[in-house]
């Protein structure tokens, strides 16, 4: 390494090498550096695990000078290398400031840079609103600057503060109108509040008016965090003020409406625009697609194509999306065609909804041509089309699709590894479960992940395996109520009724809210333990303690858990009570324990009601009977129900075992 000169005679140049090379992390002797005087600079090769503490060196002598000392702050803060002036350095120029009376000198250029150094760091916030209390009539972009700077920090009341003492300190009629984005930050801070409505009432006084702009970031921000009486008043200003037909205003208005299910409104909203863009279809489009209104977003798409309006991708996607919903398999080859026939290219995003929609209407075929015509090197096409093969029950072909990403070693992601523990979940491959458990936790996945853990679990104890689902519940470092609901769920399955409740009444202990899935666990659990009692209250907790109206599922176990304990005459009384209609499973229940146990009289008597409903039957429906009929020595009907099930060519479905070892 060349000697250094020496550095309180060189300092300016050797300065202006420092930072270079520090913030570079150059190694080598560099070409060009900055300099604070025109004198050629001179070229000093430093490594960088030195430059720090020459700058330390550097800083300290720069300073030693008295005669030069205004100057060179002036020059130094000019830089504005956050990168390398930690908290410490930014106090110690701070301090130089003070000794040399720039600090009192509120428009001084070194106390600006130093404002806008404290800004930059996170850590010293509440420096920066000092100096900026002392700046005489600070301009507008500095107020703006402090109001963002305090929203983005998480110090909403100071940002909602500082905009009231805006409004307070500078005249102008409008003082929002050069920046109306503004109001975004106003209202991420009203948010953190809790009081979107209120406090936005107290701020805008009558000297604040917004234009468009600022009611389409309002409106927005209603959608977001106020509620449908924030957004139809700021309509009715809208109106008022004339702005109500401003295209822009009028799209984001009929988002809010169909984002609260005013699809009415937003539909006439969009049928009184005078004028339209591509925009303004679009986004009626996606609100007919979010409200399951797919045949009125595909006849909207019919409609473009009758004005001879061109589509985008944006309303591509919204299109496929309808057709995979809908299951419109001709339609959504339609929009595939058009989207050869304008020769527009096959992005990543089009691409997937593609794929998706050709696996939800089952022609896995056509999904994987069009994975063959798109860019390979991005992990989301391939996640789209493992997914697909979940879609279509192809759980096996979606593991070895595995093989071929690591082969093109791609870095599978959270949404790779879920696909994959669903596949082992849905085929029962406790060994490929185990093998793909293992890769997610070696990549650093798992880590976080509770999506994650979650799907391990339900995969574990859907293969039989409680033990390592246990384990993956344990190692979590939080769960949810999908965690302990999966857990639950798990030990009912697997017939293990008081480890089910224990985890139950854990859950409960952590005050972890169970929700109506977490009923239909433990209730299952209670079912197969015999707890008929115990399953009675906690039946009756979850409607008067958590206020969960029951399901036809919730009403499936209660019913089974009074059948399979003989009590047959509480569970048709049951059945006579539900608060929804009975399905035919509850029914089979119930038959199928009047033959168990013997009750031959209440069976026939399902049996007759149920053929005097003349609903269609399956071949379910028909054993059942038939095995009634059998017990009770009623022959004759056997043959007639063996006979309907020949004429209907039905057929038992064979079981099979869901476990592979």
């Amino acid at each position: 390494m060349a000697a250094l000169p020496d550095l309180r005679l060189e300092y300016p140049k050797l300065l202006s090498s420092v930072l270079f090379q520090f913030l570079h992390h150059e190694t080598q002797t560099l070409p060009k550096l900055l300099s604070f005087d025109p004198i050629k600079p001179i070229l000093v090769p430093i490594k960088a695990s030195h430059l720090k503490n020459i700058f330390t060196r550097c800083y300290k002598s720069y300073f030693m000078s008295s005669s030069v000392q205004i100057q060179r702050l002036t020059q130094f803060l000019r830089y504005k290398t956050t990168s390398i002036l930690s908290s410490q350095h930014l106090f110690q120029t701070h301090a130089q400031l003070i000794t040399t009376g720039l600090h009192s000198r509120p428009h001084s250029s070194p106390l600006l840079a130093l404002f806008q150094l404290y800004l930059s760091n996170p850590s010293t916030l509440s420096h920066a609103t000092t100096i900026f209390h002392q700046i005489q009539q600070p301009n507008s972009q500095k107020w703006r600057l402090m109001i963002r700077k305090h929203t983005s920090d998480g110090k909403p009341l100071q940002a909602v503060s500082l905009f009231r003492q805006m409004l307070t300190e500078t005249n102008p009629i409008n003082p929002l109108d050069d920046d109306p984005f503004i109001y975004a930050s106003l209202i991420k801070a009203c948010n953190k509040i809790g009081g979107f409505a209120k406090v936005l009432r107290g701020c805008f006084g009558s000297s604040a008016r917004p234009n468009h702009v600022s009611f389409v970031i309002l409106i927005s921000g209603s959608v977001e965090y106020g509620g449908p009486s924030i957004g139809t008043t700021l309509h009715s200003c809208c109106c008022k003020m004339g702005l109500d037909l401003n295209k822009d205003v009028c799209n984001v208005l009929i988002d809010f409406y169909t984002k609260f299910g005013g699809m009415n409104d937003a539909f006439r909203l969009f049928s009184d625009m005078p004028e339209k863009d591509l925009v303004s279809w679009n986004t009626m489009i996606a609100s007919y697609v979010k409200n399951n209104e797919y045949k009125k977003a595909i006849s909207l798409f019919k409609e473009m194509r009758r004005r001879l309006i061109e589509v985008d991708r944006v309303s591509l996607i919204s299109l496929i999306s309808a057709c995979a919903n809908s299951k419109d398999l001709d339609t959504g080859k339609v929009i595939h065609g058009h989207i050869k026939g304008s020769g527009i290219e096959t992005t990543v995003p089009v691409g997937t909804a593609l794929i998706n929609m050709y696996s939800k209407c089952r022609v896995i075929e056509f999904a994987r041509k069009v994975f063959n015509e798109m860019p390979k090197e991005n992990i989301v096409s391939w996640n789209s089309l493992i997914h697909g093969f979940l879609e279509c029950g192809l759980s096996n072909e979606a593991l070895r699709f595995f093989n071929r990403i690591q082969s093109c070693r791609l870095k599978a992601d959270e949404v790779t590894m879920l696909g994959l523990i669903l596949a082992c979940r849905d085929s029962g491959e406790l060994n490929d479960g185990a093998q793909v458990h293992s890769y997610t936790e070696s990549s650093g996945l798992l880590t976080g992940s509770t999506l994650l853990s979650n799907a391990l679990i339900d995969m574990y104890a859907k293969c039989g395996s409680m033990t390592r689902a246990r384990s993956v519940f344990d190692k979590m470092s939080s769960r949810d109520v999908i965690s302990w609901t999966s857990i639950i769920m798990g030990y009912a399955i697997s017939g293990e009724g008081e480890e089910a409740l224990a985890a139950f009444r854990q859950m409960v202990s952590e005050k972890i809210l169970p929700n109506s899935i977490t009923f239909i666990a433990v209730l299952s659990a209670c079912n197969h333990a015999g707890l008929v009692d115990y399953g009675q209250t906690l039946y009756n907790t979850m409607r008067k303690v958590y206020c969960i109206e029951p399901m036809i599922e919730h009403c499936g176990c209660m019913v089974d858990m009074h059948a399979r304990a003989g009590m047959l005459e509480e569970a048709h009384r049951f059945v006579k009570m539900m608060p929804v209609e009975p399905n035919a499973i509850i029914w089979r229940m119930l038959m199928n324990a009047c033959r168990v146990h013997g009750h031959f009289d209440l069976g026939l008597n399902l049996v007759s009601g149920l053929m005097e409903l003349r609903t269609s039957r399956g071949s379910e429906d028909h054993v059942i009977f038939s095995n009634i009929f059998a017990e009770a020595g009623k022959w004759d009907d056997v043959i007639c129900q063996r006979s309907l099930m020949a004429v209907q060519e039905a057929s038992k479905v064979a079981g099979r075992s869901l476990v592979h070892v």
